[in-house]
């Protein structure tokens, strides 16, 4: 793994794993039927901030030290890198509803400041991601779904800093009444940046459906593993509309938000279904067009050395 930083990317999924667990236990309201549980949940949110942190910077540390990258190798994957720290930001905003005063605020700074993290970091690679797109060629074809990915870290920015503002606009007037008036300072600058994110993430899906559009063209898309990277992206597009539609009232955001459940319902039995028999006939691991390059690799490398050996044989004739 160290030898090859570019397979550690997929680390950042554990954080944002948890993340995802911690806000289904906050959406469903299990805290209700067990207070202790909400001091558990805070006990697994502060291991997943350890996790996105130490998985954020060690992997950057890793590949910029051990690797030489060019902006035609960048992907959506490399937002896996930075992704958690907003994943962690917009769970500690959920379950800070839930604790007592003194921990929220405690939550709530944390939160902010993964967030002050993560943004920028999101923000970087999602240039970087845009330059690569309109400088080189798509994807290859069995890979070409993995174009939804960049939608995900977008949307949770927005995700957090509404659901950030939220709880400030709560906590800060009983925690801190000389901070009062941040509160709903900080709501209205959620809703601004969610608001942003939201058009950015709309741009972002359109782009990624002409992608997929444009190379189902010239060939057929076969189903891999990397056809997963739908459900994370479309899950926080919705959660993101959803969210303005509850805070702007607009029934509009709300009945996309309905379209996006179904949606996001439909791909998940697609998925597991042909992820299943992929794995019963072994044709789901891995991605041809990994191997292609692994093979391509191979090819060039003994061509290198049957052209050496030769040489070599020339010499001594």
């Amino acid at each position: 793994m160290r030898r090859n930083p570019r397979r550690m990317l997929h680390y950042g999924a554990i954080p944002m794993a948890l993340g995802t667990v911690l806000t289904g236990i906050s959406e469903f309201q299990i805290y209700e039927m067990n207070h202790a549980v909400v001091y558990i949940a805070w006990s697994i949110w502060w291991i997943s901030v350890v996790l996105a942190a130490a998985a954020s910077v060690l992997l950057i540390c890793l590949i910029v030290s051990r690797e030489t990258r060019s902006i035609e190798s960048v992907t959506g994957a490399w937002l896996l890198l930075v992704a958690p720290l907003a994943v962690c930001a917009s769970t500690g905003a959920s379950i800070a509803d839930y604790l007592p005063t003194d921990l929220a605020y405690m939550t709530l700074i944390v939160s902010y400041a993964l967030l002050g993290a993560g943004a920028p970091l999101t923000c970087c690679i999602l240039v970087l991601y845009v330059a690569r797109i309109t400088t080189f060629k798509l994807p290859p074809h069995d890979a070409i779904v993995t174009s939804f990915i960049p939608l995900g870290p977008a949307g949770q920015i927005g995700v957090a800093a509404l659901s950030l503002g939220r709880i400030a606009n709560a906590v800060l007037l009983d925690s801190t009444p000389q901070l009062d008036i941040l509160g709903p300072t900080m709501l209205g600058a959620g809703v601004l940046i969610a608001l942003m994110s939201w058009g950015f993430c709309v741009f972002l899906l359109t782009h990624a459906v002409f992608s997929v559009v444009y190379q189902r063209r010239s060939a057929a898309i076969p189903f891999n593993i990397s056809w997963w990277s739908l459900t994370f992206p479309i899950g926080v597009f919705g959660s993101l509309t959803a969210g303005l539609g509850e805070v702007l009232d607009m029934r509009y955001l709300q009945v996309n938000f309905m379209v996006m459940v179904v949606l996001l319902l439909v791909l998940w039995m697609f998925n597991m279904v042909r992820t299943i028999a992929g794995a019963w006939t072994g044709s789901i691991f891995g991605i041809p067009s990994l191997a292609n390059k692994e093979d391509t690799t191979k090819e060039s490398t003994s061509c290198a050395v049957t052209i050496c050996d030769s040489r070599s044989t020339d010499r001594y004739v």
